[in-house]
């Protein structure tokens, strides 16, 4: 396989100094890694600073692939949009194309029409806005947000264009939702713009009284999804975007597990 393609999720380092960012660099490009997904407050230790920020990636010969950013709760809405123009102007000129999105947080009790549409509505002015920056924005379904069950991930596809919003789906944050991730990926396939590859634990019982979420999540092929299965999907749909790993909490270290996570996809990914 083309192992530029193989991207790791650098947040565990940190996102609040320089100092973070660059022992991620360090370490990921040791490893092999080519490109990388941060997230937009980790653009702020560099206070915005296009040419501090390059020097970093192009020291490291790393590039970035995605950047990820979360809806705030719904009476916050408007902090989305505060700064977003200064953001994607950085994101742009890093030469990014992509942006993962995370659902509004603070889900309510009841996910009823209303709701529904809302999610709709500021998704899609969101997605407009950085379509204007030439950046692709994919629905990333998260657990104990405003997408994260399967009817929800319908919502928000089925009633948005595809050229404005994309899907990236993250196969464990599926799985802990009890969403049929296969079915997902095979219905969705041609929308899918970016990758979240990690595994997890079987899980049982309502994903909304699981505990302690990220314990359950484990580096690629100690749990219970089939990336065989996820790969031919993918491949099927002629899927040649970034394949990103990621795990959140690493069991002994970051550098290990995406070490790991990087050796899983280049034996696996055929």
């Amino acid at each position: 396989m083309d192992r530029s393609r193989i991207a790791a999720a650098i947040w565990p380092w940190g996102t609040d100094t320089k100092e973070q960012m660059i022992q991620a660099a360090e370490d990921i490009s040791k490893i092999g890694y080519k490109s990388f997904e941060s997230v937009k407050y980790a653009l702020y230790a560099f206070d915005l600073n296009l040419k501090d920020y390059k020097e970093v990636i192009d020291r490291y010969d790393i590039k970035p692939a995605s950047f990820y950013f979360h809806l705030p709760e719904r009476e916050n809405e408007a902090s989305i949009f505060e700064n977003l123009d200064k953001e994607l102007d950085m994101i742009a000129g890093l030469g990014v194309k992509r942006i993962s999105l995370q659902a509004t947080a603070g889900r309510p009790q009841v996910m009823d029409k209303g709701n529904l549409e809302y999610e709709i509505d500021i998704v899609s002015r969101f997605a407009e806005r950085t379509k204007e920056y030439g950046i692709k924005t994919s629905i990333h379904p998260h657990f104990d947000t405003w997408v994260m069950y399967e009817n929800e991930v319908d919502n928000i596809l089925q009633n948005t264009s595809a050229d404005v919003l994309s899907l990236a789906p993250d196969t464990a944050h599926l799985v802990m939702c009890h969403c049929d991730v296969y079915k997902i990926i095979e219905r969705y396939g041609d929308r899918v713009h970016f990758t979240h590859l990690k595994d997890i634990k079987e899980i049982k019982g309502d994903a909304s009284a699981t505990q302690k979420v990220y314990g359950e999540f484990c580096e690629l092929g100690q749990g219970c999804i089939d990336f065989a299965r996820i790969f031919k999907l993918l491949m099927n749909h002629g899927y040649d975007g970034p394949l990103c790993e990621e795990l959140d909490v690493a069991p002994i270290s970051n550098v290990l597990s995406a070490k790991n996570n990087y050796d899983f996809l280049v034996k696996s990914y055929k």
